[in-house]
C-alpha cells in the first residue's frame, strides 16, 4: 500500500501507529518502547494490554512492526480492542521470501500472503486461533523493482498467490507484504 493512500486513509481521522519509531505518522498518537522512538506512549509491545483505551482510534497503524512481536495473536486481540467498529487496520511487513525478513536479527517471525486471514472471516483459516475477527478490505505484495525478475515474480504471482509462495517466491523474491483490515465488532 503506497504512503499516498494510507495518508488519505488517515486524513481528519484519529490514528495509532504502533511501533512507530522514528518516523511516527504525522498527526498520529504512537506507541513504543524504544527511547529513541518519537512515541507519545512509552510502552513495551510484547505486554498486554496497552495504556490504550477501548475503540478509541479510527486507524491503525503497524509499519513494518509485527515481525518484531512474540505474540501476533494477542497484538491482533489488543488491534481489536483499541480500534472502533470498522476502523481501519494497516499491516505491512517483509514477505517471508524476503532477504529483508532474515536480514534484521530482532525479526521472530515471517509472514506470508495467507497469514492474516487467522483473523477474518470466511476464509479456511477462521476463528482457529481467536474469536475477535477482522475484514480483510485488501492486501498485496511488492515485488520492488529487480528487473526483469520482479516482471517474472509478478507475473507468477498474479497467476496464483498459493502457487506463487509455494512454488516460486524462493527463486523470484518478493520484498514486502501489506494487508489492510477493518476492525467488526
Amino acid at each position: 500500500m503506497r504512503t499516498a493512500e494510507i495518508e488519505k486513509l488517515c486524513e481528519g481521522r484519529k490514528v495509532l501507529d504502533v511501533g512507530c519509531g522514528r518516523a511516527k505518522f504525522k498527526g498520529a498518537t504512537g506507541i513504543d518502547f524504544a527511547d529513541a522512538a518519537d512515541a507519545d506512549v512509552r510502552h513495551d509491545l510484547n505486554r498486554f494490554p496497552y495504556p490504550l483505551p477501548d475503540g478509541a482510534f479510527d486507524v491503525i497503524l503497524m509499519r513494518n512492526v509485527i515481525e518484531h512481536l512474540h505474540n501476533v495473536v494477542a497484538l491482533m486481540e489488543e488491534v481489536h480492542r483499541v480500534g472502533r467498529d470498522g476502523a481501519d487496520v494497516i499491516v505491512t511487513t517483509p514477505h517471508f521470501s524476503s532477504l529483508y525478513s532474515y536480514q534484521d536479527p530482532t525479526h521472530v517471525r515471517h509472514l506470508a500472503y495467507d497469514s492474516l486471514e487467522y483473523f477474518t472471516e470466511g476464509t479456511r483459516h477462521s476463528n482457529f486461533y481467536s474469536a475477535k475477527r477482522f475484514v480483510m478490505a485488501g492486501r498485496g505484495i511488492d515485488f520492488g523493482k529487480s528487473f526483469p525478475f520482479s516482471q517474472i515474480a509478478r507475473g507468477l504471482f498474479a497467476l496464483s498467490p498459493h502457487k506463487y509462495e509455494k512454488h516460486f517466491c524462493f527463486v523470484f523474491p518478493a520484498n514486502s507484504l501489506w494487508f489492510h483490515l477493518q476492525v467488526k465488532k
